[in-house]
């Protein structure tokens, strides 16, 4: 009940923002792909509904039916498209390796020296084999008459790279891409659960050539298991809930995400992309990127003050939908801050498995 309250709540506060957040694209059209989504739009993502022309990519025949009918209620139902596709690196016959846990299903079999391999993983096992036939995106898109694609995400359990390969061109005019990594053995090695399953430094190489940087990284932990049982340290030896703060987890999986540099969008002077650029970044609340993107747009010459002040005012209005009333800076709200932080009821002192940082650090 009270999860529904909330998300209708949303939903009338997006609805009322849909109009500024258009007004920031001033006509233009953009368009997103996600892959690897079968329960629906990440809640980031949810914030360009009504805005972002999506294409959405779910092969398992069952969770693709699910996204078909929970787009069909959307009230934005025509900007959804969903293909039944698998999508890979070549056209071709490849076997999707279907995990116990659908979730987890990849392109890329079990890697045997991974220690998320255990035979007793309830994540895992029984694995079963299904041959597919597996598209390019460049090939899809041909199809679908989309020229090209401004923000991706690409959660695939290892054919991420594979995938961003197969955009071809398209992949030159991203504005923003997502892509889960798995870094349980390192930046440029990899020994995480899928065999030969790409590193974050080939992602990171192929990303960076093509004039993207690093814009944030979200890390996922992993507690070390027991015979499958993730659970079995924590309740057996130490008798402590489940994600229990006082033990520490390791690093497993990220997901990283990538901009395109904006100073090449200025210098191209390309203010379709900018525009695209700013409502991409509002998404992920770089409120004060977006702004300062807009003037450097303007300084540049690319906007005009008219334009550029209608822009600024649109990113202000898009965080203060976010905003609480404790955001403010007065003394008041200072104080009332410090109770908050105090009673450890709030996000501005947060622990990070064995010490303390400020928001937004940790």
């Amino acid at each position: 009940m009270i999860r529904h309250i909330v998300e209708q709540r949303r939903k009338r506060k997006e609805s009322a923002l849909l109009p500024t957040k258009l007004s920031i694209l001033g006509g233009v059209r953009m368009a997103g792909v996600d892959v690897g989504s079968a329960d629906g739009l990440q809640p980031h993502w949810r914030s360009y509904d009504g805005v972002v022309d999506f294409y959405l990519f779910e092969p398992h025949q069952e969770s693709y039916q699910q996204l078909k009918e929970l787009f069909s209620n959307s009230a934005y139902s025509e900007k959804y498209h969903v293909f039944p596709v698998g999508l890979s690196g070549m056209e071709g016959e490849r076997i999707l390796y279907m995990l116990n846990c659908p979730t987890g299903s990849s392109l890329y079999p079990i890697n045997p020296a991974s220690e998320f391999a255990s035979p007793n993983n309830t994540y895992i096992h029984p694995i079963r084999e299904v041959k597919i036939q597996t598209r390019q995106l460049s090939d899809v898109l041909d199809e679908a008459q989309v020229n090209s694609v401004d923000i991706i995400k690409l959660d695939v359990q290892g054919a991420e790279l594979e995938i961003l390969q197969g955009m071809g061109d398209r992949r030159k005019n991203l504005l923003l891409a997502e892509v889960e990594v798995n870094i349980s053995s390192g930046v440029t090695d990899n020994i995480g659960p899928y065999l030969d399953g790409p590193t974050w430094g080939q992602i990171d190489e192929m990303l960076t050539e093509d004039g993207m940087r690093l814009l944030d990284v979200s890390i996922a932990r992993a507690y070390r298991s027991k015979n499958g049982d993730s659970d079995w340290y924590q309740r057996e030896v130490f008798g402590v809930y489940e994600n229990t703060p006082s033990l520490s987890a390791r690093v497993w999986e990220a997901d990283v995400v990538y901009v395109r540099d904006w100073r090449q969008l200025v210098a191209n002077k390309d203010a379709d992309s900018i525009r695209k650029l700013i409502v991409a970044l509002c998404g992920y609340r770089f409120f004060s990127e977006a702004y300062f993107i807009v003037e450097q747009s303007e300084e540049s010459g690319l906007f005009d003050a008219t334009t550029a002040d209608q822009i600024k005012s649109d990113v202000i209005a898009w965080h203060q939908t976010g905003r609480q009333f404790w955001h403010g800076r007065g003394v008041v709200w200072r104080l009332l801050r410090r109770v908050i932080r105090a009673t450890g009821m709030s996000q501005l002192l947060r622990w990070k498995q064995y010490m303390w940082f400020e928001y937004p650090n940790g």
